[in-house]
């Protein structure tokens, strides 16, 4: 399947003074696959160390070995002489650096004295690792995270309809293509961008196998939790995890650890939810106290916004079947919104003319879902899949601060009017 990480990968492989590549992302969002895939198109040899499921091999990486001893046991474990094979076409894929807390340490060791080959690290997990501060500048690292909407129309052969969204500023959307769009789009809200899923959805076109796999993994990031977090803090963490579906679809969606036990104390949670945050499991979107730049300024560290890793694990995991899903008219506007939100969350993330987002709320009632900073602009951005006129979010915050331009996302094509850009929820990748 294309994802957009892979242009990225041939980019790096040819820069001149290629540094160490660090991917980092939650477990499941196709870090592997990527990795693999380009490997395949752009080299010959491809070591794959996979640290999470060969012990033997981590050793090398947690012992005070030689390079030239690491280097025969690689050798030998994989059936080749390292030192006769052509350094330009070998990659070294360090898979699952994280697993251990003195790994990646041990492989940045091993890699630094064998630039001659190119040299990809993949972690799961989202935040610093631990000696990762000591090599800013020797790594590059690159986030992943799951499938944008346009990578799910590519990967379903639907790449006509991402030039006509590309085109759209210039020449309108034709009536009769809007409706596939958004059939296309509702499609997508319910498989979510897990490629797993995406994957086996265009193969069979079956909801109910997408509920399967939406359901296993699920299963599976619980199951991480359990092996890999702090063991003191598991049962925390479970609970926050467990309690994020009814976090978000509350009117007022800012966390509540009371939500989670009436005797709650946010101290006795914060380690919990900063190790899924870490991990990435769930997207922190901390509120602003002011629609001012610097927007960083302002920012209020008790009040926050947890999202989730995924808008299809999101439904899944709030018991919204996948076929009860395709049946409704509303999904759009489902869950009080926030699988709207959720998704908008995604693509805005992983869209290059957007800095880090963040909310507001008025002394009222007003709440703006998303802020954030172009060239010292503070732009407002308000998710209404189905535009409610009585909605008056933006206009509130702009009477408060008087800013120039603020962006509604729904299902209204693109235009601009008043200093509002209305953009369509399905072109959301290309503005």
């Amino acid at each position: 399947m294309y994802r957009n990480m892979v242009n990225e990968l041939a980019e790096w492989r040819e820069e001149k003074n290629r540094k160490l590549l660090l991917i980092k992302g939650a477990k499941g969002v196709g870090k592997t696959w990527c990795v693999m895939d380009f490997a395949k198109a752009f080299y010959e040899r491809t070591l794959h160390i996979e640290f999470d499921k060969e012990p033997i091999l981590r050793s090398l990486f947690l012992l005070p070995n030689r390079v030239e001893f690491i280097d025969r046991q690689l050798s030998d474990w994989f059936g080749i002489d390292l030192d006769a094979e052509d350094p330009s076409e070998v990659l070294l894929v360090f898979d699952e650096v994280q697993v251990e807390e003195d790994l990646f340490a041990g492989v940045l060791q091993y890699a630094r004295q064998r630039t001659r080959f190119s040299i990809i690290l993949i972690a799961s997990w989202q935040k610093r690792l631990p000696a990762e501060n000591l090599v800013v500048d020797e790594i590059q690292i690159k986030t992943m995270y799951p499938m944008t909407f346009e990578e799910f129309l590519i990967a379903d052969k639907a790449q006509e309809l991402c030039r006509i969204i590309e085109q759209e500023k210039v020449k309108g959307l034709a009536q009769d293509v809007r409706p596939i769009l958004l059939n296309y789009l509702k499609s997508f809200y319910i498989t979510g961008g897990m490629p797993e899923v995406v994957q086996d959805f265009i193969r069979h076109r079956d909801m109910n196998r997408v509920d399967v796999i939406q359901h296993r993994i699920l299963q599976e990031l619980r199951d991480n939790i359990l092996q890999y977090a702090p063991k003191q803090l598991v049962k925390k963490i479970l609970q926050v995890w467990d309690s994020i579906p009814m976090q978000l679809t509350k009117d007022n969606k800012k966390f509540m650890y009371g939500a989670i036990d009436t005797k709650a104390r946010a101290r006795e949670y914060v380690g919990a939810v900063a190790w899924l945050v870490n991990a990435g499991y769930v997207r922190k979107i901390q509120k602003v106290t002011k629609g001012l730049s610097p927007l960083s300024e302002y920012q209020d560290q008790k009040s926050f916004v947890l999202y989730h890793l995924d808008h299809g694990l999101l439904r899944k995991a709030a018991g919204i079947t996948a076929g009860e899903a395709e049946l409704n008219r509303k999904i759009f506007d489902e869950m009080n919104g926030i699988l709207s939100e959720q998704y908008v969350l995604a693509e805005l993330t992983l869209n290059q003319n957007v800095d880090k987002l963040y909310f507001w709320t008025s002394e009222a009632t007003a709440r703006v879902d998303f802020i954030f900073e172009d060239d010292g602009e503070v732009i407002p951005v308000d998710v209404q899949a189905t535009i409610r006129t009585k909605a008056q979010n933006l206009k509130v915050f702009h009477q408060k601060y008087n800013n120039r331009m603020s962006i509604r996302i729904s299902l209204e094509g693109l235009g601009f009017y008043k200093g509002r850009l209305n953009v369509p929820l399905y072109g959301l990748w290309n503005f």
